[in-house]
């Protein structure tokens, strides 16, 4: 570094070398004037005038392009320098690690991580893809996309980008559009054969062999140059997932799916493919197993003494949650709530004694879920006129909001915007009843879930204003109640939230009107709910560690939304 400027545009001082690409050097840059960090981009220099006339241009049409988005997973671009013949682009600083390097690192990730991903990349190019003119990014790799200690992604290098004018072919002054831009491999047909114009299928097919790269390890630009069927190279991954991802990368844009909108409610939906497969084999082994019951039955009609006694039994509400409370065998439990909750339906006993055995692993199972939906589902008229309906509603949605894992495996939570949105539905239903004694809390967790799973598709269409301060009043209300809660994963898992919402939305709470007093509150709220933690497993110290990590992240955040940069 020592041939460039240490200071560059009378402020920026140029720290160290943080990546390399191919026409470009990172820097990590300390602004002298707002003493706040930046990300640098040194365009390199290049001799021939006309090439490096339509590199500047790029570059400009890329910072004008960017400078009027406002999405959490796109970085800010904040002013352009010229230094001594070159041209330094100004941007966010992203802390964290490409999914490349993840990748690199960790090898194939677990398809819960992937399509979590997957899902928040969805909704940056969504974003793109709905502005005016649309945005087709076309760049779309594991390279380009950053994630960030909170778990969050961002994409990154946008100098292809280009604006889509429909049925004209033209593009940003720049770049052509059909000319062999992208990267091999991830890069569809018609944008790296000069034989079409791309648009938002081409970002679909991008992302869905980026996902591939993600979930198999394989790069499609490497032996044997193909995207082959996910379970063709590891037979443990989703079959639903494989379709996905086979129908987002088509050869033919006309077989993807349409828009990354399509293919996100595909993504968001896999699991319930599957469920939805091995419930049918399911349903054809149970009615064989109930013809063979119902054969030994007959046959052994004649011991009417036993059966009678057993019948008895059957009926016996009280002695089955006897069993249930008793048992130290938690599937003997689980099978007596299940006879008790048969016996009386509106009573809410049954499913309150399952809801309470599946938390006290701090993990909801899918096959766990399974059967307290199959006990409740059925009866849940009855229980809906119960008084006791609000209090059932608002442990399920608990149970749900903290553990639902994505699989039966151990210790595998799922994302945090699944286990929100399974739970939306009963924090609602027990927000429902103002008699019910937790009723302000149930509120705030199902506005909280309302939130979170409307926002994305109201940031793509710019109808978001107005949302976010009653956001914040819910997750600070969520934080006071919680500071007496006794289990940590409850106040980790709400800190973690409130942090998140603060890293990612405080230029929106800002625009908003609120204060950045009001943010620092909820930030002071959560560190506090963190600190007071007291964890007992290597698991959780880590969760403690990693919000506690969090926090100077969402303070820097808050900090930096209340700056205003003249570029």
């Amino acid at each position: 570094m020592d041939e460039h400027p240490t200071v560059i545009g009378g402020r920026y001082l140029l720290l160290t070398v943080i990546g390399h690409g191919g026409m470009s050097t990172v820097y990590l840059a300390l602004d002298q004037v707002l003493n706040k960090q930046w990300a640098a981009k040194r365009i390199k220099d290049v001799s021939d005038p006309d090439q490096r006339e339509l590199i500047v241009r790029s570059i400009v049409t890329e910072a004008n392009m960017i400078k009027r988005f406002d999405h959490p997973a796109i970085p800010r671009i904040v002013d352009l320098v010229e230094e001594d013949g070159s041209l330094y682009v100004i941007m966010d600083y992203i802390e964290g690690r490409s999914l490349e390097a993840v990748l690199a690192a960790e090898g194939p990730q677990p398809e819960s991580r992937a399509v979590a991903w997957g899902l928040q990349l969805c909704s940056a190019l969504s974003y793109l893809h709905q502005r005016t003119p649309p945005v087709i990014y076309r760049d779309m790799k594991p390279s380009n996309v950053m994630l960030k200690p909170n778990g969050a992604v961002q994409i990154i290098d946008f100098g292809i980008a280009r604006e889509y004018r429909d049925g004209t072919g033209s593009s940003t002054p720049a770049i052509g559009d059909t000319v062999q831009l992208g990267t091999r491999g991830f890069a569809p047909p018609e944008q790296y054969g000069g034989t079409g114009q791309t648009d938002a299928r081409t970002d679909v097919y991008a992302l869905g062999a980026t996902l591939y790269t993600l979930l198999t390890g394989r790069n499609p630009a490497e032996p044997p140059y193909q995207i082959l069927p996910l379970r063709q190279v590891n037979d443990g991954l989703s079959p639903a997932l494989e379709r996905v991802i086979s129908k987002a990368t088509q050869a033919d844009p006309e077989e993807r799916y349409q828009d990354c909108a399509e293919m996100a409610y595909a993504l968001a939906r896999y699991r319930e493919e599957d469920e939805g497969r091995r419930s049918g084999l399911l349903r054809v082994w149970n009615r064989f197993r109930l013809g063979v019951a119902a054969t030994l039955l007959l046959l052994g009609v004649g011991l009417t003494g036993t059966v009678g006694h057993r019948l008895a039994l059957d009926s016996s509400f009280d002695h089955w949650m006897q069993i249930a409370r008793q048992s130290t065998d938690a599937n003997e439990s689980v099978q007596a709530y299940v006879r008790a909750a048969g016996i009386r339906p509106a009573d809410v006993s049954p499913y309150e004694g399952l809801a309470s055995l599946y938390r006290s692993d701090q993990l909801f199972t899918r096959s766990e879920e399974r059967t307290l939906r199959e006990a409740v589902l059925p009866h849940l008229s009855e229980l809906r006129s119960s008084g006791s309906y609000a209090g059932l509603a608002f442990s399920i949605g608990k149970l749900y909001w903290y553990g639902y894992a994505a699989s039966d495996a151990p210790a595998d939570r799922g994302p945090r915007s699944e286990r929100i949105r399974a739970a939306a539905q009963w924090m609602r239903d027990a927000s429902e009843d103002e008699s019910f004694e937790q009723h302000a809390l149930a509120s705030a967790y199902a506005e909280i879930a309302g939130f979170n799973t409307t926002i994305v598709p109201l940031i793509n269409e710019g109808s978001d204003e107005g949302l976010y301060k009653p956001y914040l009043d819910q997750l600070s209300h969520l934080i006071d109640a919680l500071d007496s809660e006794g289990n940590e994963v409850v106040r980790l898992e709400a800190a973690n939230l409130a942090l998140d919402a603060l890293i990612t939305y405080p230029r929106k709470f800002r625009a908003d009107g609120v204060n950045r007093e009001s943010l620092t509150g909820l930030l002071d709220g959560a560190e506090g709910l963190v600190a007071g933690t007291h964890t007992t497993t290597s698991e959780l110290d880590a969760e403690k560690d990693r919000a506690l990590g969090l926090v100077a992240t969402a303070r820097q955040a808050v900090v930096d939304a209340y700056v205003d940069v003249e570029a």
